[in-house]
């Protein structure tokens, strides 16, 4: 078999500061990253597998090396770059576990399925067809036998173990069907520094698994996927809990086998076996530290995990993103957003900082072998927003009622078809008109509601809680943000009105009134929401 060793080998793709694209090795990735701007890949997915595979090698390099003492993050922050030479001692000890094709124990792989017969190298990839999955403008065949460069399957690789689709897969043995990648199941949260290494280290919670860190079930037995004795066997697992929190970064949702050769142009991968995995037990709020979690009302017994919505922006998810927990215990940011929060108010970071939140999901059709779309958001946020003296302010409060006024507008923009339908008594199709204005609508929420941020983010820094003109400036900055969404909504509804002409007399008595209908709705959306935000901004 031909080596392609990922230590040394390029094959993450990432921006340098000056905006140049590069492919680097492992090694070079972490030994150059205050020289880079980001990772980034050809997916959203795939970024997001990458960068949880990269947390997963730092948190174990360091803890290696150190006790993993409560300052460690720290002194690593205030460092100019990554120790080389403590990367370099990490890597050269499992070597053997990061060769791709061929060995003892390829990278995140499974030998014992060197008895399937493997399919084409296109099953790596979640956007070409296979099997009997059709994609829109993919019409790959069974037939076909098209090679992947080694470094593509690569990157492919990690993300299938994330955020592979379930249904049918390769079988070894009886049990054909699998579910999920755990990276379905939640939007994954990435705070981004102005440098590579800045944003590792964001997303680097404090790690100690003789002390139960980052969360309580991270045993001193915690290990990613090659640090163990021996490759996951091919047999499919359930139920399984993970030994912790770098176990779960390189999580092994799948058994697969990559088959390559060697030709003129380089390593290429040519076949590959995919069969189920491990199936994980925990809820994912007791095990998951790049995701946010909230419950519906008290009587929920468990947490459900923010994932991202076709349109409709992340920033509706202001409050579990990014407040700390208060009362009734209904959202639980995420662990590393928690411990950049505790940075801040320790003072290790300056709260003028200002970083971008990054938000990866990926959402599954009803059939679950198939992609819906992928997503990437991004909110930018001042470090001062994060801080736990913030519960003194009524931003869970405000912040309820701004996303809240925007939902309640987008349902009078959505009954706005519903009326001119009805009223026609007519064959008509509300999801067209409705992703007309949605379209027109949320996406345009984006900027204003990022405006809001930035000038709260001020507030905290410069007023008390208790402190009258705070509180007016507080009352000012949320009636803009009211003001914006009833602009963006009533622009939405005209454009809509000026773009589907109605000629016959019964349908423009039916837009007009379809349309004063919904401008009394905006009207009461108005008032009620100018009546809860002055509780608590007067």
């Amino acid at each position: 078999m031909p080596s392609f060793n990922l230590l040394r080998e390029p094959w993450l793709p990432v921006i340098t500061l000056r905006g140049e694209p590069e492919l680097l090795s492992l090694h070079d990735l972490l030994a150059r990253a205050h020289e880079l701007r980001c990772l980034r890949a050809e997916a959203p997915v795939v970024t997001a597998a990458l960068y949880r595979l990269l947390l997963a090698f730092l948190h174990r390099a360091h803890a290696s090396s150190s006790s993993a003492s409560d300052d460690e993050w720290t002194t690593l922050w205030h460092q100019d770059r990554f120790d080389p030479h403590l990367l370099a001692q990490y890597g050269q000890e499992h070597a053997g576990a990061f060769e791709l094709l061929g060995g003892e124990r390829p990278f995140m792989q499974c030998p014992q399925l060197s008895v399937v017969e493997p399919k084409p190298a296109t099953h790596l990839l979640l956007y070409r067809a296979k099997g009997n999955n059709t994609t829109l403008f993919d019409h790959t065949t069974e037939e076909e036998r098209p090679e992947l460069p080694a470094d593509v399957a690569a990157r492919w690789l990690v993300t299938l173990h994330a955020f592979d689709t379930g249904g049918t897969k390769t079988p070894y043995s009886t049990k054909k069907s699998s579910k999920s990648g755990l990276g379905n199941h939640f939007a994954t949260v990435l705070l981004e520094g102005e440098n590579l290494r800045e944003t590792l280290l964001l997303n680097m919670v404090a790690y100690a698994p003789g002390r139960g860190l980052p969360m309580s079930t991270t045993t001193h037995d915690d290990r990613p996927v090659w640090e163990l004795e021996h490759p996951p066997g091919p047999e499919p697992e359930e139920g399984v809990v993970p030994r912790g929190w770098t176990d779960l970064l390189t999580w092994p949702s799948r058994r697969i086998l990559l088959h390559g050769r060697q030709t003129a142009e380089g390593t290429v991968v040519d076949g590959v076996v995919v069969a189920p995995g491990s199936q994980l037990k925990p809820a994912l709020q007791e095990v998951e530290a790049m995701a946010a979690f909230r419950k519906l009302d008290k009587k929920q017994p468990t947490y459900l995990p923010v994932r991202l919505e076709l349109l409709r922006g992340v920033w509706r998810h202001a409050r579990e993103l990014l407040l700390p927990s208060q009362g009734e215990d209904l959202r639980r940011r995420p662990l590393t957003v928690e411990h950049v929060a505790e940075q801040v108010d320790a003072e290790h970071l300056d709260e003028n900082h200002i970083i971008t939140l990054r938000v990866f999901g990926q959402k599954l059709t009803s059939n679950p072998g198939a992609v819906e779309f992928w997503s990437e958001e991004a909110l930018p946020v001042k470090l001062s927003l994060l801080r736990a003296r913030n519960l003194d302010w009524p931003l869970e409060h405000l912040f309820g009622y701004a996303v809240g006024l925007a939902d309640d507008v987008g349902t009078a923009l959505q009954r706005l078809t519903e009326n001119y339908s009805k009223d026609l008594r007519a064959t008509f199709d509300p999801r067209k008109h409705d992703g007309y204005l949605a379209e027109r609508y949320w996406p345009r929420l984006d900027a204003p509601f990022a405006h809001l941020l930035h000038e709260l983010g001020n507030l905290l820094q410069t007023h008390r809680a208790d402190d009258p003109e705070g509180r007016a400036k507080l009352a000012r900055h949320f009636e803009e943000w009211r003001a914006h969404v009833d602009t963006t909504a009533k622009e939405a509804a005209r454009t809509w009105v000026d773009e589907f002409p109605r000629t016959a007399p019964r349908q423009l008595l039916a837009v007009a009134r379809a349309e004063t209908i919904f401008l009394g709705a905006l009207r009461d959306c108005k008032e009620k929401y100018q009546h809860d935000v002055g509780q608590y901004t007067r």
